[in-house]
């Protein structure tokens, strides 16, 4: 719950201003790195390595430019949530709600004729987050192995 309200807050502040304040990122990397920290040391560490393995990955398309620093460092937040078992299936989730969010900011390009609109992509991590957590409770149906059964783990 605390993950969907960060991303929520996130995602309304990049809607805005296009930022993202580092406040964000950083207290939700905490709360996952404590929440799973309850669930023994190698929760903890898995934690600690998937949200260090998604800062890595990402600063690629960050230096492409590609993503934004705030959009990196949110995603890496939410890694440190779900763990490593849990970092394709936010990065699949978020990757296929971002192509939604693009499409959307595409056809508003086009209505507005303007020649230059971003992707708040926070956006379409919010939605990832939310997918999966939907998933995992309200909507089993939406669940991604469900969806997706090579992602369920042995």
């Amino acid at each position: 719950m605390c993950s969907l309200v960060a991303c929520a807050a996130a995602a309304a502040s990049d809607v805005r201003t296009r930022k993202i304040p580092n406040a964000i990122p950083l207290a939700l990397a905490l709360y996952g790195l404590a929440f799973n920290a309850f669930g023994g040391w190698r929760l903890a560490l898995s934690a600690g390595a998937a949200g260090l393995l998604v800062l890595i990955v990402g600063t690629l398309p960050f230096s492409l430019g590609a993503f934004g620093g705030g959009d990196v460092k949110l995603l890496a937040a939410c890694a440190c949530v779900f763990g490593l078992t849990g970092i394709l299936p936010l990065v699949l989730c978020t990757a296929l709600i971002g192509g939604v969010v693009a499409l959307c900011m595409l056809v508003y390009r086009l209505v507005r004729r303007s020649e230059r609109v971003t992707v708040p992509y926070a956006c379409a991590i919010a939605g990832g987050v939310a997918w999966l957590a939907l998933g995992d409770t309200v909507f089993p149906l939406l669940k991604i192995t469900s969806l997706f059964p090579f992602l369920k783990t042995p």
